[in-house]
């Protein structure tokens, strides 16, 4: 297989108003529109930033598994597709830790000088493997039927576009993160980087990072049973929501991101306020990185959080939902040089923003209402 074949090949999310998704992402994430794909139950758009490939699909009629999953849970990313160095081996492992291969392609089916297979992953989520196997493969995601002869929006300040994803954060029900890190490190061969207990407000969460050898990262929480003995938080909040465990919210990574800040906010992204008196205790709880000092006041305007690893600086923003559902939302990370790990300060952060955010009333987002589709 190719170098350039590792890692996450794309992301798919089904969606209720495809044409609203695809705007918030190329008008305000700067994704550009690559191409189409139609047959009798649904409608993909492929999007791209730099290394990033999303998928956007909706169902063009009812019944079908867009529909039911979208009756189910809402907007959502429904699959995490991943390159596959060895897809044998890995089915091999996935039997062997009890994620259930899927039909539709059948297990190693050859397509587009590939190799594809679906299993089932944590919660709402399932996993497209793809395994290269000739030398025409594209990249673009296989198994779809892409129309790219139409002239799409292309978007424009390429500089300020995500550069990949960073990783996928997770929100499982209570007592299954064990039993799920357990599958992901033994069927695709990932470690855990990092560990965390953290408690802010009514959320009281337990949490593991997973990375494999080609950088998929994986944060996975549960809310701690013991620290929390009753419902609510915002692990929870999501759960009721999405109606089962899945992925609460991708984060892009950018180079920048005040400049990125201030170009998707024109697109209409609409970020979360940092909570209340953040600021006030940031300069001493990152005393031996004095730099804060000279940049606080373009953080606090610009509403970036801060935490830090054993190597330096991560600079991170949270979106607001714009979905139906309210469940799915994004994130913006710089890292600084060196950095590799996580922070629980921001997370904690996050979780007191969005309790607080909870109890106002929300702005409206992009897909409030129904659009008209994009040409």
């Amino acid at each position: 297989m190719s170098e350039p074949y590792k890692g996450i090949a794309y992301l798919e999310l089904y969606v209720d108003d495809g044409p609203a998704v695809v705007k918030y992402y190329v008008r305000g994430l700067l994704f550009e529109r690559v191409a189409v794909a139609y047959d009798r139950m649904q409608r993909s758009v492929l999007l791209r930033s730099h290394d990033a490939q999303v998928v956007i699909t909706t169902p063009a009629r009812a019944g079908g598994p867009v529909a039911d999953y979208l009756a189910r849970h809402g907007d959502g990313v429904a699959d995490i597709a991943l390159y596959q160095q060895d897809l044998g081996a890995t089915l091999a492992r996935a039997n062997l830790t009890g994620m259930r291969v899927l039909p539709g392609p059948a297990p190693a089916t050859t397509l587009q000088d590939v190799q594809l297979a679906r299993i089932a992953g944590a919660g709402s989520v399932h996993h497209t493997l793809i395994q290269p196997t000739g030398t025409s493969f594209d990249g673009m995601p296989p198994g779809f039927c892409w129309d790219t002869d139409t002239v799409y929006e292309a978007a424009p300040d390429r500089a300020a576009r995500p550069r990949g994803i960073d990783h996928l954060t997770w929100c499982l029900p209570a007592g299954e993160l064990e039993a799920v890190v357990s599958q992901y490190r033994r069927t695709f061969e990932m470690e855990i980087i990092g560990s965390n207990q953290i408690v802010a407000g009514a959320t009281a969460a337990n949490s593991h990072v997973l990375r494999d050898s080609a950088g998929v990262t994986h944060v996975m929480l549960e809310t701690d049973r013991f620290l929390q003995p009753h419902g609510g938080g915002q692990i929870e909040a999501f759960i009721a929501r999405h109606g089962r465990g899945g992925i609460q919210h991708v984060a892009w990574s950018t180079n920048d991101l005040l400049a990125a800040i201030r170009r998707f906010t024109v697109g209409g992204v609409r970020f979360l306020d940092p909570p209340g008196a953040y600021y006030d205790a940031l300069p001493e709880r990152l005393a031996a990185h004095p730099v804060i000092g000279d940049q606080l006041s373009n953080l606090h305007e610009s509403g970036v959080l801060v935490d830090h690893d054993h190597s330096g600086l991560l600079y991170q923003i949270f979106t607001r939902s714009p979905h139906r559902g309210d469940a799915l939302f994004y994130e913006l990370i710089q890292r600084g040089p060196g950095t590799t790990g996580f922070g629980s300060a921001t997370f904690r952060a996050l979780l007191e923003a969005q309790e607080a955010a909870a109890s106002r009333p929300a702005p409206r987002t992009a897909t409030d209402q129904p659009s008209t589709p994009a040409s």
